[in-house]
This record gives C-alpha cells, structure tokens and sequence, in this order.
C-alpha cells in the first residue's frame, strides 16, 4: 500500500502539505489541493487520518432531491428499519456539495465512514453512478435500472401490471387514453410508458398527441386533468405514471364536477397504500415501496460484507394491478368539462 511519503513525492509537495490537505485545512491553495488530491487517487493512497470508520448507509440522490416524494419517503421508512437492525446509520449525503474536485468516490465513501450506498438517480445521472461501478464499491440503485455491469439494481418490476392495466382500459371499450408521464424519466417510468404505447400500438389505437410530461406535483396534476376535459376530442380514459399527479387529476375532478369514472376512468400509480384514502379508492398499478427500500438497504450492506445478491434477497419484488373505482366504461354521451364547471356537449 502506498504512504504518504509517496503521495508527497508524486505531488512534488511536503508531507506536511499531503497532511493538511487530507485534513480539509483552508491554507492550502485550490492548485496545490487538486495535485495532491491527484497523486491521492493515482498511488492508491487510502488515508487513515480524516477516515471515519465504516458505520454508516448513505441514502445519495444523483440528481434532483426528491425526499417529499411518496415514493421516497417510503423507501427510506424501509431503509431506516434495515439500517437500524444492522446497527447502521442511515445518512443522507449531497455528493454534489461534498465530494472534493478529483476526489475519486472510493475515497469520498472513505472520508465520510460510508459502508455501503443507495443511490436514487434518473437517466440522466446513469454516467455518474456507471462511474462508481467502475471503482467496485458496494452500490445499489433504486427505482432506476438500465445495463451496467457491476452495479446492482433493486425495483419492482412493473411493466406486466402496466399492461394489464392498459388493456383494462381497452377491455371495457376505451380508444382514446391519454397518458401522463414524469418529466424525468428512469426505468420505472420507461417500463410503464413502453408497455402503454405497446398495448395500444397492438390495437391500432396509440396517439402521441395524448402522451404528456409533466413534474411529480399535485398540481400538474389538476392542470392536466383540466387540459384533458377541455380538448375537443378528449380522451375517456388516462393512465398516470406518477401517484402526486394523479391525486391532483382526482382532487380536480371533484373541484370541476368530473364524475369518476363516469365521465373519465383514470389508472393510477400507488407506491404506498395512498389508494385507499382517496375517494373514489383509485384503480392504480401499485408496488410496495416500504419493501423495496428495505431490499435496497439489505443488498447494499450485502455487498459490502462480500455477500451475492441471492444471499440478501429472498424474492425478487414485482408490482401488480388492482381494480378500483376510478375505472369504468367509456362514456355513453361524452362532454367536455370547462375549468369552471360548464359541461359542453362533445
């Protein structure tokens, strides 16, 4: 293993510079910190002063915070229940504020004493979490998957209850469904946009002008619900990606008068039981998200111990469809709804 004697050779500084630049010590010039952070990451250097011990789960977002999401807030429940029966602290760390410039993540997870990490992150970051990967530290990504060897994924896989809740729709004799999809997308959302434009492009009946994106957010939610009931060719049924819109579309139905499902079938997704508190109890594509996020933290710390993925996780977590009371037939009589109430007659 390579000394700090090194690292100040391969710097062309002190040890005594290499010291304080381990330390976090302000009089070193941002120059001198990058060579020596540099020369750190090329010997192989691993510190031990300003190493914490290894004691902690860290929850990272790649990305955007997204912790008032039910989604997340229901996965770190199940983390925080796995962290504490390992005897672990769950730590919620900002990469982006705290890890130095050349600081490679071995040693950033080192510096902060972090054993093992779960990271939420879009498509957009998959470059930065591949980049982990390549430095073989115990990962696991949630929500996201794509292929990447060496990085572990835990979701449920919710592209078979998509499309059974699709083909619910067209069952009862819908043909024009509208979608609502996250802005940000990841291979959750990916799977349940794929398996909607599949089930509809197998019954000639896909439209790319009833596909919208919008953010997370209760109230992009009740615009779309207004923007829907106000098009001349409305759609009679929608299918909504995101649980926070789609409780917005519900709560807008009741404001403007929409009758559900007679006048609109809406599908949503529930990640945490929030489907039996709103009124109608909402037809939804639902997973267990508490559950995942225990997963998540048992294979993370899985992997730091050394232990294979089928040594931590038992079964493999899967969504599934349930019939509510949001769904229904197609209208007999359509009418487009105004934001104000007024019912026109399509």
């Amino acid at each position: 293993m390579a000394s700090i004697r090194e690292v100040a050779r391969v710097a062309g500084v002190s040890i005594a510079t290499v010291s304080r630049v381990i330390n976090g010590a302000e009089s070193v010039t941002p120059q001198v910190r990058r060579s020596v952070l540099a020369a750190i990451e090329s010997c192989g250097y691993a510190p031990a002063v300003g190493k914490r011990s290894p004691d902690s789960l860290a929850w990272m977002y790649a990305g955007l915070f997204t912790v008032g999401s039910p989604y997340d807030s229901s996965c770190l429940e199940g983390a925080v229940d796995t962290a504490r029966r390992h005897g672990l602290d769950l730590t919620i760390v900002d990469v982006h504020r705290d890890m130095r410039e050349t600081e490679a993540f071995r040693q950033f997870f080192a510096r902060k004493g972090i054993r093992a990490a779960i990271v939420r992150c879009t498509a957009d970051q998959r470059a930065m979490v591949a980049s982990m990967a390549s430095e073989e530290i115990p990962v696991v990504v949630l929500g996201d998957h794509f292929r990447q060897s060496g990085l572990e994924f835990m979701y449920a896989d919710s592209q078979r209850a998509s499309r059974e809740a699709v083909e619910h729709l067209v069952a009862m004799g819908h043909q024009r469904i509208a979608y609502a999809a996250c802005e940000r997308d990841d291979g959750d959302h990916l799977d349940r946009f794929e398996a909607y434009r599949s089930v509809l492009s197998d019954a000639g009946l896909f439209d790319e002008r009833l596909v919208s994106r919008v953010p997370p957010y209760r109230m992009d939610g009740a615009q779309l619900l207004r923007n829907w009931m106000a098009m001349q060719a409305r759609p009679t049924a929608v299918f909504i990606a995101d649980p926070l819109v789609a409780f917005g579309a519900i709560n807008e139905a009741h404001r403007t008068g929409v009758e559900l499902p007679d006048d609109l079938s809406i599908v949503g997704v529930d990640d945490c039981d929030l489907r039996d508190i709103c009124y109608p109890r909402m037809t939804a594509v639902c997973q267990d998200a508490v559950q995942l996020g225990r997963s998540a933290a048992d294979l993370a710390i899985a992997l730091a111990d050394g232990r294979s993925r089928k040594d931590a996780i038992t079964s493999e977590p899967r969504a599934w469809f349930e019939v509510g009371n949001t769904s229904g037939p197609p209208p007999k009589q359509t009418v487009r709804v105004l934001p104000t109430g007024a019912r026109v007659p399509v």
